[in-house]
């Protein structure tokens, strides 16, 4: 089926997935070039420190600029108090990530602050949505990925721990990231275009 969106409708989405899969592939490659890093026990931030590092940071700074391109579209089409609110959810999860590129892990305030905000008000920006747009296209997916997202967090939360070193944890945290960037990556492909504005003319006599 043609897309009937505007061609630079089309381009908005197209850069915000491409910005997201940028993430994921900085994420596949500092794995692959830390081979002295065991995958399941040590939280993605670590590898943003060492051989590659950078690397992962570009992709940090790549998955926030797409949630605040996102965010802008979600305001654009924004119906109520409530729809704002679920723009402030996503932008300041995307701040987050920004103090998460910034600030190594090795700075433990800033950094850890900004992977709450990502982490904790993701799953916070997803539920708002499930229960404000229910004719949503895309309202099943979110739900599922809603659940899964809160799900990995609580885990996160339960476990309680804040080294860097950390089995479960570090688990858990790669899960929501992987599962919040697949919606990201969703979403920004069949993000809709700018709404249609009602022409205003003024007419002078």
């Amino acid at each position: 089926m043609a897309d009937s969106r505007r061609y630079s409708d089309i381009l908005y989405s197209r850069l915000s997935f491409a910005l997201v899969l940028w993430f994921g592939i900085t994420a596949v490659i500092v794995h692959i070039v830390r081979d002295d890093l065991v995958l399941w026990e040590r939280n993605l931030s670590i590898y943003a420190v060492g051989p590659a590092g950078w690397l992962l940071v570009t992709g940090f700074y790549a998955i926030g600029l797409a949630q605040l391109l996102i965010a802008f579209r979600l305001y654009q089409w924004r119906r109520s108090a409530g729809d704002l609110l679920i723009v402030f959810l996503l932008t300041q999860a995307a701040l987050g990530v920004m103090l998460v590129a910034f600030y190594p892990y090795t700075v433990r305030f800033p950094h850890n602050l900004g992977a709450a905000m990502q982490l904790g008000l993701f799953p916070l920006f997803l539920w708002l949505r499930v229960f404000l747009h229910r004719d949503d296209p895309l309202f099943q997916f979110t739900a599922i990925i809603a659940t899964l997202s809160t799900s990995t967090f609580v885990l996160l939360v339960w476990n309680g721990e804040t080294d860097y070193d950390i089995g479960t944890t570090s688990l858990a945290q790669k899960t929501e990231i992987l599962v919040n960037s697949l919606w990201l990556l969703v979403y920004a492909w069949y993000m809709p275009g700018r709404p249609e504005h009602k022409d205003r003319t003024v007419h002078q006599n």
